[in-house]
């Protein structure tokens, strides 16, 4: 039987480049969503048998238990890649309370419930493998991006506890940061400052989701075996 990887949020942008790169390696992978029915359909029709949709909300802790319980017949998830995220652009002092915290809890709040539901299993397997995925935001400063940018700088944090914490149950935990990628969310985010954020690259050009992916693969099937490392990838906005 092939292995099993969980990717959160990989039914769109860099979720689901990352799940095709796995399927190429012989992976099958179960790919959690939130809204984006269509999206999940569009993936399952592309792959098949070989991924598994399924709606999971990441910031409640029940519905990623209730996930995990439904694993039962297939063999334990050696790789589980934290991608989910949302982004709510806005300042500090006219946003509304809620539109911080629920970037908080769907960016970290979804990767912490996913560890603490999975890492447990397989450091009782002697087995694993964890991803995360934080951003550039975690380290650069931009306008009214704050909230997102906290939640990055805490999931890269707990990927480095965890790698010490996991280790010597062979369980590896490394996070992957990436500048901007070209996706349905930069394009958000973006809107008329792309021209203005392109010129802030030293290469003048962001990257790819495919390019993200294929960093990912490397650690997920081990071409890459490092531990508590925070890969800062990008064309030059993660430097200085």
């Amino acid at each position: 039987m092939t292995d099993i990887a969980i990717v959160t949020g990989g039914t769109r942008g860099i979720g689901r480049a990352i799940v095709a790169k796995l399927i190429a390696q012989d992976f099958t992978v179960f790919a959690t969503y939130q809204n984006d029915e269509a999206a999940a359909d569009r993936l399952s029709g592309e792959f098949g048998a070989r991924v598994i949709t399924a709606r999971v909300d990441g910031s409640d802790r029940g519905q990623v238990e209730r996930f995990q319980a439904q694993l039962i017949d297939y063999p334990l998830p050696s790789v589980l890649v934290n991608n989910a995220g949302i982004t709510r652009d806005g300042l500090f002092l006219s946003q509304e309370p809620s539109s911080f915290a629920q970037v908080m809890a769907n960016n970290f709040g979804g990767t912490l419930n996913f560890c603490e539901v999975f890492a447990p299993l397989m450091a009782k397997a002697r087995h694993g493998n964890i991803i995360n995925i934080g951003s550039v935001a975690a380290q650069k400063i931009k306008l009214g991006n704050t909230a997102y940018g906290c939640a990055k700088a805490a999931i890269e944090r707990l990927s480095l506890g965890l790698s010490v914490e996991l280790a010597r149950f062979d369980v590896r935990v490394n996070c992957v940061s990436p500048g901007f990628v070209d996706t349905d969310m930069f394009q958000t985010f973006a809107g008329e400052q792309a021209r203005e954020i392109l010129k802030s690259i030293p290469a003048r050009r962001v990257m790819t989701a495919d390019e993200v992916a294929q960093i990912v693969c490397l650690l997920a099937t081990r071409q890459l075996s490092t531990l508590g490392t925070v890969l800062r990838v990008g064309n030059g906005e993660n430097v200085g």
